[in-house]
């Protein structure tokens, strides 16, 4: 793995970490807000396959763009979030 991936995955990890106390949807949905504007956190798909992060898709239907925002940043393009 080249020392950008790496550094990558390192950003990442303390949102995948804090992901398991984030149990309510509002907080799920900030730290999604939080990992979207962090600097060097570009890889989210890890994220997506969090419980926690994962139950927004089906939650609260105020908290399900956070999730589709998520998957934008993780698979799609500018055309998708456009």
């Amino acid at each position: 793995m080249d020392p950008t991936q790496q550094k990558a995955l390192n950003a990442l990890e303390s949102f995948i970490l804090l992901s398991s106390s984030a149990t309510s949807p509002r907080a799920a949905a900030d730290l999604v807000k939080q990992a979207t504007s962090a600097p060097n956190t570009y890889v989210f798909a890890e994220l997506l396959q969090t419980q926690n992060v994962a139950a927004l898709k089906t939650g609260p239907p105020e908290y399900a763009s956070y999730h589709t925002l998520l998957e934008i940043f993780a698979w799609g393009t500018w055309a998708d979030y456009s």
